[in-house]
């Protein structure tokens, strides 16, 4: 299966800047360095010649790309400012070229991590600028973490597609010095795989060893192990940053319970499949470490899922394909006290406080519980720190304050005096 290479659309580059970042494009022998991250979507967008496109590679790499990807006219990388200028003094020192310290610079930053991922840095800055015509996405809707084959063979293909044109580079240019790594073998398995193919005819194997979709079927066909592995890593880092992103969302004494949104009912997110511990993760970052472990239980057969913001609201979606779903929840942080206040409770106790509140007979105690916990204001709302986390805007209308703030308000409002017309009295 082929995946396109992830396109970057030049509008999302209006605005966009990342403080105390350095910014280097190398295109061919040139380079070019913008030291203020602030004007980074300027610069970026000053590298790119009138038929390029920008495109995102799986190390966090930009593209710029005449032919969709195939081959990488330039390349744009982000690294720490502090380390830039601690590069630049090195350089300084040693008399060093700017060509020579930039490429060590470079690969001494991607061996030790220091290579931003601008690609989903532009992406998270970008989420609410629209990137298709109405009606073809959910423009309130924000994916925090996704998991599953789907996803994984998304970095599969952006995997493949920078392994395939790194190859091609080295085989074209041998001397050139290498901007990926790639699995030991590679060059020359596709130069013995197009020689095979072509039976050693010159012009139909010069034209193949330099083959985009060949280069790519080899990576797919004779390196599928280093493939998955490499899209796991990627998956697994990714995951990383993001659970680190929102580790600071606090929702210690919290238990999670999903509300279905389509039939109203209410359940228990438990520990697994086996076990009615109840899921009590001490922050938002946490949850997803424990969704990504599996280390909940899901329903059966679930494969691809996703945890996101729809129309203000946290929901985990076990279906994300269809838009309206029976697998879509949204996801509560409710005071676990509320949770063990009903489970004391015994039968007919919960059956007079369902009537009470006005729940169909039909519906479990769990939604006793949210219920009574959107009542007293134990239902913590952690969407809007979530869009802050991303720097998305809060689209939506998120939660209701609970129930009893919301009728004192409007006590309070009544007992107002009021003039003619409704009008307060000022006293004037």
């Amino acid at each position: 299966m082929s995946v396109a290479m992830r396109e970057i659309p030049i509008e999302h580059l209006s605005d966009f800047g990342i403080p105390k970042t350095a910014i280097l494009c190398c295109r061919g022998d040139v380079w070019s360095v913008e030291t203020d991250g602030a004007k980074a979507g300027s610069f970026i967008s000053g590298t790119l010649q009138e038929t390029e496109r920008l495109y995102a590679e799986p190390d966090g790499q930009l593209i710029a790309s005449s032919d969709g990807g195939r081959t990488a006219a330039a390349r744009i990388t982000a690294i720490p400012g502090n380390v830039f200028d601690v590069s630049e003094n090195i350089r300084a020192l040693r008399n060093m070229s700017a060509e020579e310290s930039y490429g060590l610079l470079l690969a001494n930053s991607s061996n030790r991590g220091k290579v931003l991922n601008l690609g989903k840095l532009i992406s998270d800055a970008a989420a609410n600028l629209p990137s298709a015509p109405e009606g073809q996405i959910r423009p309130d809707r924000k994916v925090i973490w996704a998991h599953g084959p789907i996803k994984l063979e998304e970095f599969a293909g952006d995997v493949c597609d920078s392994w395939a044109r790194e190859a091609i580079s080295r085989i074209s240019d041998p001397s050139s010095p290498p901007e990926v790594d790639i699995p030991i073998g590679l060059t020359d398995e596709i130069l013995d795989s197009a020689y095979r193919q072509t039976e050693g005819e010159r012009p139909r194997y010069d034209d193949l060893i330099h083959d985009f979709d060949f280069a790519r079927s080899v990576v797919r066909e004779v390196f599928a192990r280093d493939l998955e592995s490499e899209a796991k890593f990627f998956e697994s880092s990714d995951t990383d940053d993001i659970c680190a992103k929102l580790g600071g969302i606090d929702t210690a004494g919290c238990i999670v319970m999903l509300r279905n949104v389509k039939s109203g009912l209410c359940e228990y997110l438990f520990s697994s499949a086996d076990s009615f511990t109840r899921v009590s993760p001490a922050s938002v970052g946490e949850l997803v470490c424990d969704l990504a472990s599996d280390r909940c239980s899901l329903g059966e057969d679930v494969q691809d899922v996703e945890l996101c913001i729809d129309d203000g609201k946290l929901c985990l979606d076990e279906d994300p394909d269809r838009a309206h779903g029976d697998r879509k929840f949204e996801v509560l942080f409710i005071m676990k006290s509320v949770s063990d206040e009903v489970i004391a409770m015994d039968d007919s106790e919960i059956a007079r406080k369902m009537a009470a509140n006005r729940i169909r007979r039909s519906m479990p105690a769990e939604n006793l519980v949210v219920r009574l916990a959107e009542k007293r204001g134990d239902v913590i709302n952690v969407e809007r720190d979530i869009c802050s986390a991303f720097g998305w805007d809060f689209v939506g209308n998120g939660r209701m304050e609970s129930l009893n703030e919301l009728m004192e308000a409007v006590r309070s409002e009544q007992a107002v005096p009021r003039g003619q017309g409704g009008r307060e009295k000022t006293g004037f």
